[in-house]
């Protein structure tokens, strides 16, 4: 089982707005440390190409569970937003936004499509 996860997860230290080829992922998880007291909120965006125009994802079912909000964090709290990428282009943005935004982020792809022999 360790073997398996090791090979079906990609893990990213993020910055908001960057480009994510998630090619061969079907999932992923957004962590998001809170840098004071408030709310944050995550916005994907998807396109073709790294280079191309991103547009918001119109699945409604994208954040898996939940919002892609998380309020009233403290100072520090961690977020955790999971996304079922698999109605996604190939390229994606992540934007993190709010009064709690700009602690650290951190991407975690996983669920591979290809599964290793």
């Amino acid at each position: 089982m360790k073997r398996e996860l090791i090979q079906n997860v990609k893990a990213i230290p993020y910055t908001s707005g960057d480009v994510i080829d998630r090619e061969g992922f079907l999932s992923g998880v957004v962590a998001v440390a809170a840098k004071a007291a408030g709310d944050v909120k995550v916005e994907v965006t998807h396109a073709d190409t790294a280079d191309g125009t991103f547009e918001a994802v119109p699945d409604t079912r994208l954040v898996v569970g939940g919002t892609a909000e998380a309020k009233e964090l403290a100072e520090s709290d961690v977020a955790n937003f999971d996304l079922d990428l698999i109605g996604c282009k190939n390229y994606i943005k992540i934007t993190v936004s709010g009064t709690a935004a700009g602690g650290g982020i951190a991407v975690v792809l996983g669920d591979k499509s290809a599964q290793p022999v």
